[in-house]
């Protein structure tokens, strides 16, 4: 059964109040919170998973979607506020590690630590030709050029895609519009994690994630592409589990943009 907190935006499958970490798993663009849900009995007991929530999709399905990246991030830190009474990371994969960065600069508190999968760094994030507003057929058809994430079931199943449109068009326009600021660096650890075959997240951007911390910045690579994680699952699981509750190592130098 999963437990609904006070705001619609977080989920939290299975409460563990004796957990002693929480992860924050933000999905990919047009993604819900069932992209996690294997990693809720995977991490448990020592960390409980708590999965981000946004609107248009899943049991928010008939919510307006959000086309405002920075708008969602502020929900989300909003959202997890109440739950930061013990250590805590963020795991973002895709548009949900900028979604994720975003957010941990908004928080109250600090993570212990902060999961970026399969995305350039927000500073270093192309601007690619828009597509968001095309008309549906030619926006699907980008979306499938260039994106691997969406089962062919799905594909081949109008009706589903009709109900999947308008969070992929609001996702794919809050990207597009998305623009980084200079922020303090975060102050924790940082793992990038990416697939070694992926195009929408070249192995030779992910080493500059360091560049938004003032903790250690690790890259780590995995076979696959951008959604390398469904293979990749468990070793993940391994790394998340060990960075939370393990003493995190000495912070190095700053090496903020500003």
């Amino acid at each position: 059964m999963t437990t609904t907190t006070a705001s619609p935006w977080i989920k939290r499958p299975r409460v563990l109040p004796e957990a002693r970490a929480r992860l924050f798993c933000v999905p990919h663009g047009g993604g819900g919170p069932s992209s996690f849900a294997r990693w809720v009995p995977g991490l448990a007991p020592e960390v409980e998973v708590c999965l981000v929530h946004l609107p248009g999709r899943e049991s928010r399905l008939r919510e307006e979607p959000l086309a405002d990246l920075r708008l969602i991030a502020a929900h989300v830190a909003e959202a997890m506020a109440p739950l930061l009474d013990r250590p805590f990371a963020l795991l973002g994969h895709s548009m949900g590690a900028i979604i994720g960065y975003e957010a941990a600069l908004l928080l109250p508190a600090a993570p212990s630590h902060v999961f970026a999968s399969a995305s350039p760094p927000p500073h270093s994030v192309e601007e690619e030709p828009p597509v968001a507003h095309l008309p549906d057929a030619e926006f699907l058809a980008e979306v499938r050029r260039s994106y691997d994430g969406i089962p062919d079931a799905v594909w081949n199943d109008a009706d589903l895609m009709a109900l999947m449109l308008p969070s992929l068009r609001a996702d794919f326009a809050a990207y597009e519009e998305y623009r980084w600021r200079p922020s303090e660096p975060l102050p924790c650890p940082v793992t990038v994690l990416g697939g070694k075959d992926d195009p929408l997240a070249p192995v030779g951007t992910l080493s500059d994630w360091s560049r938004l911390t003032s903790g250690i910045c690790r890259t780590l690579l995995f076979d696959g592409g951008h959604f390398y994680l469904n293979e990749a699952r468990p070793q993940v699981q391994d790394l998340v589990r060990e960075a939370l509750t393990t003493p995190a190592p000495a912070p190095a130098e700053t090496k903020g943009l500003g």
